[in-house]
């Protein structure tokens, strides 16, 4: 099979398109031939170091949709034929994978593999982020940043579809629509309106019980300007300072609760849930996926490259 690789860390430049054996089905897994690979910004930090990959060769990505072409034989759940998304599995950027059964979710057939795959990780964070952590109910507010990337994008549709208030963020106009096409009653140009002021008018100085935050460094006192009292801010990165200064006495002074979120490391049983919920939502045409463009897997170095450079809104994903 085609797959990329690195054998080193670095830029874009280190990824290579090579042939590897085809991985063989265990008793418990299925084969997935994968239509479609999700790039995420956490790709990137394996691939240049900042988070270590187990060994090398390393083939990267964690995201996948496709079909299923083999079956162990303990598996139950899913038969050849079946269409599939799945996230948080290893070294999907190939034309195959084995993934074991509880880990792949159904795909409906009116959406196409770059679809599933640009909806993985970006959407089980968001549901994790929204109501694993942040508790999200109906008739409550939610302040989403980066509104018009992956996340924020999914975040701002799973709180629309439970009924929740959204206001969000977004660097332009152009961004500002992708938020407001995905639901967001309140957008905030940040780079020319005052954050803080903003929601203050919009909840009448009452604040926000949620914040959804995807860069902490850059926000984390103003949060505790606009969270309500015993409210809840999730952070779901903090990429431009990963040790940024906690200033504690504003937490307490709103009984705040502050969180992170991790893919990665969440319970089997969260991630379920919320794979199934997003099945569903995806199955029912209540949630969508934002593609920001499509690349030939041999076009790895050139789609990591776009990432880094934020040309696109949307997910990237690379067609096999």
């Amino acid at each position: 099979m085609k797959a990329i690789v690195y054998h080193q860390y670095g830029g874009p430049e280190v990824l290579e398109y090579v042939d590897l054996p085809t991985p063989e089905p265990t008793e418990n897994e299925v084969l997935v031939q994968i239509g479609a690979s999700g790039l995420n910004p956490v790709d990137t930090y394996f691939r240049s170091g900042v988070r270590p990959v187990p060994s090398f060769p390393h083939i990267p990505h964690f995201d996948l949709a496709g079909s299923v072409v083999k079956v162990g034989a303990n598996v139950t759940k899913w038969k050849v034929g079946d269409r599939v998304w799945a996230t948080n599995i290893q070294g999907t950027a190939a034309e195959y994978q084995v993934v074991t059964e509880d880990k792949l979710f159904s795909l409906p057939d009116h959406m196409s593999f770059a679809e599933g795959a640009a909806v993985a990780m970006a959407f089980m964070t968001a549901h994790l982020a929204l109501f694993a952590r942040g508790k999200l109910s109906s008739d409550e507010t939610v302040l989403i940043y980066g509104a018009s990337g992956a996340v924020g994008q999914a975040s701002v549709q799973l709180a629309k579809l439970v009924g929740a208030t959204v206001i969000a963020t977004a660097g332009n106009e152009e961004k500002a629509q992708v938020a407001k096409e995905a639901g967001a009653e309140h957008v905030i140009l940040y780079r020319s309106e005052d954050i803080v002021k903003r929601v203050n008018e919009i909840t009448s100085n009452t604040g926000v019980p949620l914040i959804l935050d995807m860069s902490l460094s850059d926000n984390i006192e103003r949060n505790f300007e606009m969270i309500k009292n015993r409210g809840r801010i999730v952070t779901i990165g903090s990429p431009n300072n990963n040790t940024p200064t906690l200033p504690w006495r504003l937490l307490n002074a709103k009984n705040a609760s502050l969180q992170g979120i991790l893919l990665f490391n969440a319970e089997p049983d969260e991630i379920q849930a919320a794979g199934e919920e997003i099945a569903k939502g995806l199955a029912d045409k209540k949630l969508k996926a934002h593609i920001g463009a499509e690349f030939s897997l041999a076009e790895a170095s050139t789609g990591h490259a776009a990432l880094a450079e934020k040309k696109y809104n949307g997910s990237i994903v690379f067609i096999p």
